[in-house]
This record gives C-alpha cells, structure tokens and sequence, in this order.
C-alpha cells in the first residue's frame, strides 16, 4: 500500500507526531490534491489546546490548502492533472442538487476535512489530500499557491464583514489581529468603512494591522479602556465590533464595547462553554450575529480580488515551514510573538 508522510495529533500535551499513513485514493467525485501550501489555523490550535476538544484522535488537521490535482476519481469532469487549484474546505459531496447547482455550502451530505470532530476526515498536514472536486476552484497563475491558501482565513473575514452589514461611513473595531481579524480589517476598508481600529497586545501583529489597512491601532495592554481608547481615536463608539479571539467571555466584552444598539459579529471560535451576560446585552440591545459558513462565491471572489492586485494578504504571511518542522511551529502558536499565518509547505 502506498504511504505518505502526515502530521497526526495525538493528544493535547503532547505534540503533533510525523509518521507514515496511507496515502488516500480518489473515490467517485474526488481528486487527490498534492499539497503545496496549508496554513495553520487558530480552530487547529484552539480544537487541540484541551484534552476534551473536538479535534480527533490519530487525526490529520489542516484546512486552508492549495495544490495541484494529482488523481481524478471517476465522475470528475472538467479538471486535470497538475491543475492549480485551492480546495474550499467544505467537504460536499459533489452530487447532490447543490452541489451540481455550484453551492457546496448548501450541501446536505457535507462532511468537512480536517479531522474537526470524530467523523471528520484527514485534512492537509500532509503530502496528499483527498477531496470532493465541487469544492475545488482554480487558482490563477499570478497568485502564488502559497498565497491562495490564505484564501479560507480571508473568507471568514469577508463574512464577518458581511454579517455586520456594513453600511459607507461606519466605525470598526477589530479585536484581535490574527489572520481573521487582519481578513476583517482589509474588507471593513474595501466595504466604506470610514475608520477601522485594531486592538491587540502584540505590536508586531498591531503593526501589520496599519500594513493591512486599519486606520487607527490600539494596544490593549497599554490603555486601562479600549473603548474610551477608542472613542478618543475616533469621536463615537463602534458602530461594528468584530471579534476575532475566539476566547471565553470575549463575546460579553465585544457586547460591552460596541455603541448602544451596534452590531457585533463573532467570527473567533470559542471550543469552551462560555457565560452570556444578559443583562449587560439588555442594556446595549446589541445584534448579534456569529459567522461560519463562507460560500464558494466568497471564496471565488476573493481570488479573483487577488489576481486582480485588489487586495493583498500577502504580509501576513510570516513564517514557511516544512512538514518536519510543523509540530514545533504548531506548539510556539500556542504563545505567538511575531508569528501570524505560519503556512506548511510539504
């Protein structure tokens, strides 16, 4: 049987483990991408950080891929071997009505790769990936596989944006600047955002948030309010808060910094029970609105934003590594310092 060389996870104190597993063979509806970029997301590490997380046993994470088709199962029309290709990481099915109408989103049969959960597939940790070629979408020659990878964090920036329907003029506040709040930051700008502040205890991540469009930034270790900060900066309390931490009672706080009567969007995954404190949402009527299922159109779009030097991600790129250095790059983003999208080059 043939094998390949994966990164499996093994147990929350201990770190991923390289070893040989089978490499997958395509079944109806598939290919086999051959990966050539896979970033590391913060789900990976917060689905892992705990020993009752979602991530599976014996498992192999990674999501935000491209690479090129090296197999075609049967049933597969109109890609090739060697194509370019990113894979949004939707795991449809390839068959059903949505899928053949171009909306894998709407899959009723989706499965996601990733290993996310004890009935989700391996995902790209590895040298080869098996997925469904409905969620495949071509990348264009002037925008770097490595770089298209970074398309799955941009996407949930796109919808986060886009739940807080954005209106010309308003006030963000981006909390957190990891890849998805840097995402929310470069389409808060694109959608008529008049002034987007990033907030941060990392000056190096703050940094890059001014790279990456925002107008104002604030380190939160450095001022005792982020929303008076934020108020002097810009004459109003948000409009918009953004929430990119994913951390317990982080909801709470995007609730408490926002305006009377704002919107809040948590696009950050909290994997731990956490308290919602309704009185204080019963004094700010806040809306709230959570962010997770990106459609292939907005995965489509923001490639197309790339190749046409719309738009950027490029700096948040930091850090390239080899499968062999994975596990102890995947264990240092446990206390990042001037990391941010650490991409696996296999």
């Amino acid at each position: 049987m043939a094998t390949m060389q994966a990164a499996i996870f093994v147990a929350a104190d201990q770190p991923l483990q390289l070893t040989d597993i089978p490499r997958p063979r395509p079944q109806a509806h598939e290919v086999i991408i051959r990966v050539a970029a896979c970033g590391i997301c913060g789900s990976d590490l917060h689905a892992t950080a705990h020993d009752d997380g979602i991530a599976r046993n014996g498992g192999v994470l990674g999501h935000e891929v491209t690479g090129r088709i090296d197999e075609i199962g049967s049933g597969v029309s109109g890609w090739q071997v060697d194509d370019r290709v990113y894979v949004v990481p939707l795991g449809s099915c390839g068959s059903c009505p949505r899928c053949l109408l171009q909306e894998p989103e709407l899959c009723p049969n989706q499965i996601t790769f990733g290993a996310l959960g004890d009935d989700q597939p391996d995902g790209a940790y590895a040298e080869f990936l098996a997925c469904s070629a409905s969620d495949l979408i071509a990348v264009p020659e002037n925008v770097p596989l490595e770089v298209a990878a970074l398309t799955e964090p941009l996407a949930t920036g796109l919808l986060s944006v886009r739940r807080a329907a954005l209106e010309i003029g308003d006030r963000v506040l981006v909390i957190g600047a990891g890849p998805i709040g840097l995402s929310a930051t470069i389409f808060s700008r694109f959608f008529g955002a008049r002034r987007v502040v990033v907030s941060d205890f990392l000056n190096d991540r703050l940094a890059m948030a001014a790279q990456m469009g925002a107008t104002d930034v604030i380190n939160g270790a450095e001022v005792d309010d982020v929303r008076e900060e934020f108020i002097r900066l810009t004459g109003a309390a948000p409009d918009v808060v953004i929430e990119a931490v994913g951390r317990p009672n982080m909801l709470n706080e995007a609730i408490r910094l926002a305006k009377v009567g704002g919107r809040v969007v948590t696009s950050g995954v909290c994997m731990e029970p956490d308290t919602f404190d309704h009185l204080s949402a019963y004094a700010q009527e806040p809306t709230i609105q959570t962010a997770r299922s990106y459609t292939y159109a907005e995965n489509q779009f923001i490639l197309e934003m790339m190749a046409a030097g719309r738009i950027d991600p490029t700096p948040m790129i930091t850090h390239r590594v080899s499968l062999e250095e994975l596990p102890e790059a995947f264990a240092a983003l446990r206390r990042p310092t001037d990391q941010c999208k650490v991409v696996v080059v296999p």
